[in-house]
């Protein structure tokens, strides 16, 4: 492992300033964002320690989901075009969870429902709908 030294290195001291230096990401085109940058949106619902996170675009119709207990993924997939629905879930420890979706292209939506289930406190749903 190497290390650094704060006189050695490539970072940009306080003292320099930008123009001092060549660009030196001249490789980089600037104004290059793609047109469809902001037809994708993320979204998350969580019950408790149970998280159910979503990255939807409008261009081209999909969405990725990825289901979370306790910070660490249990299941995950991407609907689209080719597959329109998912169903998955696990659990870690004693708490369950379990995710029901389906992509609807024609409509643009997301259609979710997903479970929760612990001890002791018993089993609660969530569901909505996500437009693209």
């Amino acid at each position: 492992m190497s290390t650094v030294h704060p006189l050695h290195s490539t970072a940009m001291r306080s003292s320099q300033k930008m123009g001092a230096n060549p660009d030196l990401l001249a490789h980089i085109r600037a104004n290059q964002l793609d047109k469809d940058i902001f037809s994708a949106s993320r979204h998350s619902v969580a019950v408790g320690p149970v998280t159910l996170e979503f990255r939807v675009s409008a261009n081209p119709v999909s969405a990725t989901v990825e289901l979370y207990i306790a910070n660490r993924l249990i299941g995950g997939g991407t609907l689209n075009h080719a597959h329109p629905s998912a169903k998955f879930g696990g659990a870690v420890d004693k708490l369950k969870s379990e995710a029901d979706l389906t992509l609807d292209i024609p409509g643009k939506k997301l259609d979710f429902r997903f479970t929760v289930c612990a001890p002791v406190v018993g089993c609660t749903s969530r569901s909505g709908t996500l437009g693209l």
